[in-house]
C-alpha cells in the first residue's frame, strides 16, 4: 500500500523551539524551585507534554508553573524559527500530492501561539495535539487518533520525528517512521527508526525510493 500521508512532530522537527523553551524552563525552575538544570539535562523533556515535564521536574503547583513557563516562552518567541528547508519541503510534498499532518505533544494553545504565526497552518489537514488523547507519546494513542481521524491505514503513513518517543509511538502504531536528525544527532542505538534523515530535503529522496520499490 503506497504512502499518502506524511505526518510530522512539531517541536524539534518542523520548528526550532528548544533554546527558547528550555531557557524559559530554566528561568521558571530558578524562580519557583530555587534551582535550575542544564540544556542537556532538560533535553529529555523536549518531547513530553507541558504537564508531564513540570511533574517530572518536581514543581509542586503545576498550574502556577505552567502559567509562568508559558509567560516566559511568549517573551522568547522571537527566538523560534522553522528549520532551514522546511518550507520548501512542505511545498514540494504538497505539489506531489501528499497529505500532510501533525502529531505533537504540544497543547492547542501552544500550537496557536507558536506555530500558526509561522504561516504554515494551511499545509496540514489533520492536527493531533495533547488534548486529543488521554495517553501521549511514546504511547501509540496520538498516531492511532490520527489514523482514525484521517481515515487511513497505518502503512499509508510515514511519521517524521526527532526523538525516541516519536519513533516508539510510530512503531507501536504500525506506521512507517523516519528520524529527523537536523535538530541534533542521536547517539547510536538511541532510537528505533526505519530511516534517518540528516536534512529535510532527504525526505523527498526517501519517498522517491519508496515509490520505486512499491512499483516493483
Amino acid at each position: 500500500m503506497p504512502i499518502g500521508h506524511i505526518v510530522f512532530d512539531m517541536d524539534g522537527t518542523l520548528v526550532d523551539t528548544e533554546v527558547a523553551f528550555q531557557l524559559a524552563l530554566q528561568e521558571t525552575m530558578e524562580q519557583l524551585l530555587g534551582r535550575s538544570a542544564s540544556m542537556a539535562e532538560l533535553h529529555y523533556t523536549y518531547s513530553m507534554t507541558t504537564e508531564a515535564t513540570l511533574l517530572a521536574l518536581g514543581f509542586p503547583d503545576i498550574p502556577v508553573a505552567h502559567q509562568l513557563w508559558e509567560k516566559k516562552c511568549i517573551e522568547k518567541l522571537g527566538m523560534v524559527r522553522l528549520y532551514d528547508g522546511i518550507s520548501q519541503l512542505l511545498e514540494a510534498l504538497l505539489l506531489r500530492g501528499y497529505t500532510l499532518g501533525i502529531v505533537s505533544s504540544s497543547s492547542r494553545r501552544e500550537y496557536r501561539i507558536v506555530f500558526l504565526p509561522l504561516g504554515l497552518g494551511d499545509c496540514f489537514e489533520t492536527v493531533i495535539l495533547a488534548e486529543d488523547t488521554q495517553e501521549h507519546k511514546p504511547h501509540p494513542a496520538p498516531i492511532l487518533r490520527y489514523l482514525e481521524k484521517a481515515g487511513v491505514q497505518p502503512k499509508e503513513v510515514l511519521y517524521v520525528g526527532d526523538s525516541s518517543g516519536d519513533m516508539d509511538c510510530a512503531k507501536a502504531a504500525g506506521v512507517h517512521r523516519a528520524l529527523a536528525c537536523w535538530c541534533r544527532t542521536p547517539a547510536e542505538g538511541e532510537t528505533d527508526s526505519e530511516y534517518r534523515l540528516e536534512r529535510p530535503g532527504q525526505l523527498l529522496d526517501l519517498l522517491l525510493e519508496m515509490e520505486a520499490a512499491e512499483r516493483l
